[in-house]
């Protein structure tokens, strides 16, 4: 996977990682707005660190059958969003990392994207047998969620410290 992520750190690389990341979240963004019209404002559960049966009841009971429809669109299109945002931080830590920390670092942002397919699973699951929900599924896929936000924390660290270090280095080298 490091190979992959070496790959792609290069500048056509990631400017396609990122082309194809903004089509699918500008799509989502744009679906997202859509649900919210017809739902009277509601979101998507991807959204929210944990949730309940009621609030998994009261969500996707607003949506009615347009609602529905245009969550499926999502669900589909966040088939590719947790692997390209994953592998655009991925990405770019390691060139913020390279030849100043181990190369096993980049993977860390991977760590929120398998978080996110997990709990993903399960919402399309819970989608499919709305609504008839089942107990046990919705307070798995709401652990999914807190240990997938849990992730994104962790596998984003390194990132942010890198792109922190970058800054100083950035000053610092201005300063002189």
């Amino acid at each position: 996977m490091v190979n992959l992520v070496t790959r792609l750190a290069t500048r056509r690389g990631l400017i396609v990682l990122l082309i194809a990341y903004a089509i699918v979240f500008g799509m989502i963004l744009w679906s997202l707005n859509q649900l919210s019209e017809v739902s009277g404002g509601y979101g998507i559960l991807d959204f929210e660190p944990g949730y309940s049966l009621d609030r998994v009841n009261e969500v996707l009971g607003s949506y009615g059958p347009e609602g529905m429809a245009l969550y499926g669109r999502i669900q589909v299109l966040d088939v590719f969003n947790p692997a390209l945002y994953s592998l655009v931080a991925a990405t770019l830590t390691y060139l913020l990392w390279r030849d100043r920390g181990p190369d096993w670092l980049c993977l860390m942002p991977l760590l929120g994207g398998l978080g996110d397919y997990a709990e993903n699973v399960t919402l399309f699951m819970i989608a499919r047998a709305y609504p008839e929900l089942p107990v046990g599924l919705v307070q798995v896929s709401s652990m999914l969620s807190l240990i997938k936000n849990g992730l994104l924390v962790i596998g984003f660290t390194p990132l942010i410290f890198g792109v922190i270090l970058w800054v100083i280095g950035r000053v610092r080298g201005n300063a002189e």
